[in-house]
C-alpha cells in the first residue's frame, strides 16, 4: 500500500511546465508523441507535468535525443 500513497503523492505535486528544447539535427518524428509542443525552427516549446522544472526539462530533452537515435 505504500507505493500506492507515494504514487498519489507523486501524482499531486505534478505541475505543468513549458521548456524549450534545440531539435537534434537528425529529428524526426517516429511513434507517439507524449507532450504537446509547438516546433518552430529548431526549438520546440514543450508542455511537461512535472515535479519541478529540472525534471521537465530532463523528460523533454530524452524524448528528442530517443528520436534523434
Amino acid at each position: 500500500m505504500k507505493e500506492v500513497d507515494e504514487i498519489i503523492n507523486r501524482v499531486k505535486r505534478l505541475q505543468e511546465f513549458e521548456v524549450c528544447v534545440t531539435l537534434p539535427e537528425s529529428f524526426a518524428f517516429n511513434g507517439r508523441i507524449p507532450f504537446d509542443m509547438q516546433i518552430e525552427g529548431n526549438t520546440a516549446k514543450v508542455h511537461v507535468y512535472a515535479e519541478t522544472i529540472e525534471e521537465a526539462q530532463r523528460k523533454a530533452e530524452e524524448y528528442f535525443d530517443e528520436l534523434a537515435s
